[in-house]
């Protein structure tokens, strides 16, 4: 016999409570080492761009037709996300190191492959219907997250952290 809502309601909502913490404390940290990382990405990302070899590759890729340029964004993708899942379990299993290093540098290989090969493709991928409404999705359900995120007080001094260590990083 299934009990009834008001006797469920107490351990619900502690459920919940500890789910928002934990979701809270993996947003942050990612959005965290979105931001160490992008200062150190973008200049790479800028001067690779700025090479022929990978202006050409860019081009090639955006004029792919839909579908090909679905395989070429799918197969790095497809590779490095579960490299990050692995190194997020091995860091949660005590390999705090070996995983934080294998994060950081699948997270850095992500923004320097997959996120470029996006870019380069993105007109053809928005030409597949399914591709568009689930990136317009993910977009916006990223924006709810990130706007419930930085509305957090956890979120506010982690921000204040990160910029701190940019800073110091800059000089």
């Amino acid at each position: 016999m299934a009990q009834p809502a008001s006797q469920r309601a107490p351990w619900l909502a502690t459920l919940r409570i500890i789910a928002r913490f934990v979701l809270s404390i993996a947003l942050i940290l990612w959005m965290l080492v979105e931001a160490l990382l992008s200062p150190v990405a973008r200049p790479l990302l800028d001067a690779l761009g700025r090479l022929g070899v990978f202006a050409l590759l860019g081009r090639w890729i955006g004029s792919l037709p839909p579908y090909a340029a679905l395989l070429v964004f799918a197969v790095p993708f497809i590779i490095i996300e579960p490299i990050k899942a692995f190194a997020l379990y091995w860091f949660g299993v005590g390999h705090v190191v070996q995983g934080g290093v294998l994060y950081v540098l699948a997270h850095l290989a992500s923004i320097l492959i997959v996120e470029r090969i996006y870019h380069a493709a993105r007109e053809p991928l928005m030409r597949i219907g399914w591709f568009k409404r689930l990136m317009d999705w993910l977009i916006e359900l990223r924006r709810i997250g990130l706007d419930w995120v930085r509305s957090t007080t956890i979120w506010r001094s982690a921000a204040r952290l990160a910029l701190a260590v940019r800073t110091g990083i800059s000089g």
